[in-house]
C-alpha cells in the first residue's frame, strides 16, 4: 500500500514510542503519531515519510482509548512538556515500566525473566502535579505585547501558558508579575533571530521543604553595570507586588489533587539574581552572575541535611521523589557504618552528604567548579567532615590527573561506588577507572535506560564480573516518556 504526504488515514494506536507518539503498524509499514494514546483510534494526516517510519498527527480521535483522560491543561498538546498528560497515571507508570524492561534486554542483552527476578518495583506519586521545584520561563514579543511560555517541542515557538500543572504552586503569579513589570519599566524583550533587546528568559527556583523561592532574570545587556540600579528597582517592584497579591490562581480548582503541594501561605521571595548572557546562542546561562538581593541562593532540606542551592546547582526537579531517590540509595548500598564510597557526577553533594551519617567517609567526584564550591559549603553548614569533594572530570580519574592540590588516586580502593551520570551514561574509562578500585557494590543512578543498559552489559562482561542484583523505578517525571532507574550491580567472586 502506498502513503503520500498530507493523506489522512485511519490509524490504531498499539503501543507509544519513548518520545511518546504512539506507534500504529498497517501491513509492514510502522506509524509515529503525535497527539495520540495507546488504545486510541484516531484519523490521522501524514506529515512526512521515511524509510522506516511513517510520521503523522492525530485530527480527530474516532474512538477514545480506555486510558484516556482529561489533561487539564490547555496547551498540553502544543506545548511538548508533558506527552502523557492525557494518559492515565497507572497505565503512565506501567509503560515505563514495560519500556525499562525492553531497552534491558534489547541493548543490555539481559533475560527478560531475570530482569522480572530483579525487578523491585516502580516507586510512584500518589499526586502526580505541582512537583516542579524549578522552572525555566522564555519570555518574547508577540503581536505588539510582551509573553512567556514554554518551547513547542524541538522548536523555539513559544507556547504561551496561564497555569501550568506540574510546575511549583505561585510561579504563575511571579511570571504574571514579571512580564506586567517588563512594560512597566520598558524593559525591551530579546529577539534570538536579532540579537536584539534585553529581558531573556527567567529561572525560578522552589526549596521543596522550605518553599524559598530564587529568581533569576537571564538578561542580554553588555551595559549591565550601568542599569543594576534599574535591575534593582525592577525586582523590588516584583517583590512587593507578589508580597501584596499573593494567592492561588483560580486555576486551581482543577481538583483537590493539588492540595498537598500548597505553598500559598509560606512561598517566600528570598533572594533575586541577574545573569548576564550576551552570546547568541541556545545556552541558558552566560557566565557573569550578580546578586540583586539576599544570598543568591535558597535554602532546602533532604531529610535532615540542609542544602544551599544556587540558580545553576544540579537538584533533582522533583519536589516529593528526590527523598524516595535516594532513601532507595540507601537501601540498596545497606551500609555497615564502615565503608569508603565514591560518589561520581556528585553535583552540590546531594546524594554524599545525604549518605554520610550512615559510611565510615564518603569522596564526591564532579567537572563544574561552582558544584564543588557549593558541596564543600554544604557539607561545612551541615557540620559533616567525612565527606570530601573534588573538582575533577570523571572521564580522566584513570589518570593521576591533579587539580588545585587536591588527588582522586586510581589506586585508592572503596567499598562502594555510586553514580548518577548525565543522560550520555558512563565513558568505557569511567568503567575501567570503576572496576579499579575494587567496589563490593555499584549503585547506578539513571536517567536514560538506553545508556544505563548498554553500561550494564558492560559490567557484566567484563575480566571483572559483576553481577545484577535489584532494579527499581522511581517516577520523578510524570506525564513525561522519562523514569530514573536505580540498579544494584555486587561483584562476582
Amino acid at each position: 500500500m502506498e502513503f503520500k504526504k498530507n493523506q489522512k488515514i485511519d490509524l490504531n494506536i498499539i503501543d507509544l514510542t519513548k518520545d511518546g507518539l504512539g506507534i500504529a503498524k498497517i501491513s509492514s509499514r510502522v506509524f509515529f503519531v503525535k497527539d495520540a494514546i495507546v488504545g486510541d483510534k484516531v484519523n490521522a494526516v501524514i506529515t512526512k515519510i521515511t524509510d522506516n517510519v511513517i510520521y503523522a498527527k492525530a485530527r480527530e480521535i474516532i474512538k477514545k482509548s480506555e486510558y484516556r483522560i482529561d489533561s487539564k491543561c490547555k496547551v498540553s498538546n502544543s506545548c511538548g512538556g508533558c506527552q502523557l498528560l492525557n494518559l492515565d497515571y497507572e497505565k503512565q507508570l506501567e509503560i515505563k515500566k514495560k519500556n525499562v524492561f525492553t531497552t534491558l534486554n534489547k541493548i543490555g542483552k539481559i533475560d527478560i525473566n531475570y530482569i522480572d527476578k530483579c525487578y523491585d518495583g516502580i516507586l510512584s506519586m500518589g499526586v502526580p502535579h505541582r512537583f516542579r521545584n524549578k522552572m525555566q520561563v522564555p519570555f518574547a514579543m508577540r503581536d505588539g505585547k510582551v509573553i512567556y511560555g514554554f518551547y513547542a517541542g524541538r522548536t523555539h515557538h513559544i507556547i504561551e501558558f496561564d497555569y501550568c500543572i506540574t510546575g511549583f504552586k505561585n510561579s504563575e503569579e511571579i511570571l504574571d508579575i514579571i512580564r506586567d513589570a517588563i512594560v512597566k519599566f520598558n524593559i525591551s524583550v530579546y529577539d534570538e533571530n536579532t540579537n536584539q533587546g534585553v529581558f531573556r528568559e527567567v529561572l525560578l527556583r522552589c526549596g521543596n521543604v522550605s518553599n524559598e523561592i530564587s529568581i533569576t532574570y537571564i538578561i542580554n545587556d553588555k551595559n549591565y553595570e550601568k542599569n543594576l540600579d534599574l535591575y534593582k528597582t525592577f525586582d523590588k517592584y516584583i517583590v512587593d507586588e507578589f508580597n501584596k497579591t499573593k494567592h492561588i490562581k483560580s486555576h486551581e480548582s482543577v481538583g483537590a489533587f493539588t492540595a498537598s503541594h500548597s505553598c500559598a501561605n509560606s512561598c517566600k521571595l528570598v533572594t533575586s539574581t541577574i545573569n548576564i548572557n550576551t552570546s547568541n546562542t541556545n545556552v541558558l546561562f552566560g557566565n557573569k552572575d550578580i546578586i540583586l538581593r539576599g544570598t543568591g541562593y535558597i535554602e532546602d532540606n533532604i531529610g535532615d541535611i540542609k542544602f544551599h542551592i544556587s540558580p545553576e546547582s544540579f537538584y533533582q526537579v522533583n519536589r516529593e521523589m528526590t527523598k524516595v531517590l535516594y532513601d532507595k540509595v540507601i537501601e540498596y548500598a545497606d551500609f555497615k557504618g564502615k565503608e569508603n564510597v565514591l560518589d561520581l557526577y556528585c553535583g552540590i553533594g546531594t546524594i554524599s552528604l545525604y549518605i554520610s551519617k550512615y559510611v565510615k567517609s564518603v569522596l564526591g567526584v564532579e567537572i563544574v567548579e561552582r558544584a564543588i564550591e557549593n558541596a564543600k559549603e554544604n557539607a561545612k553548614i551541615n557540620n559533616i567532615t567525612n565527606a570530601k569533594f573534588i573538582c575533577e572530570s570523571v572521564d580522566s580519574l584513570s589518570e593521576p590527573a591533579t587539580r588545585r592540590g587536591e588527588r582522586c588516586e586510581p589506586a585508592y580502593k572503596y567499598d562502594i561506588v555510586i553514580v548518577d551520570p548525565p543522560r550520555k551514561g558512563l565513558d568505557r574509562r569511567v568503567i575501567d577507572y570503576i572496576k579499579s578500585v575494587g567496589a563490593k557494590k555499584i549503585i547506578y543512578v539513571s536517567c536514560d535506560p538506553a545508556t544505563l543498559a548498554r553500561d550494564i552489559n558492560i559490567f557484566l562482561n567484563s575480566e571483572v564480573k559483576y553481577s545484577l542484583e535489584k532494579i527499581s523505578n522511581v517516577d520523578m517525571f510524570p506525564h513525561t516518556m522519562h523514569i530514573e532507574t536505580v540498579v544494584l550491580m555486587t561483584k562476582s567472586h
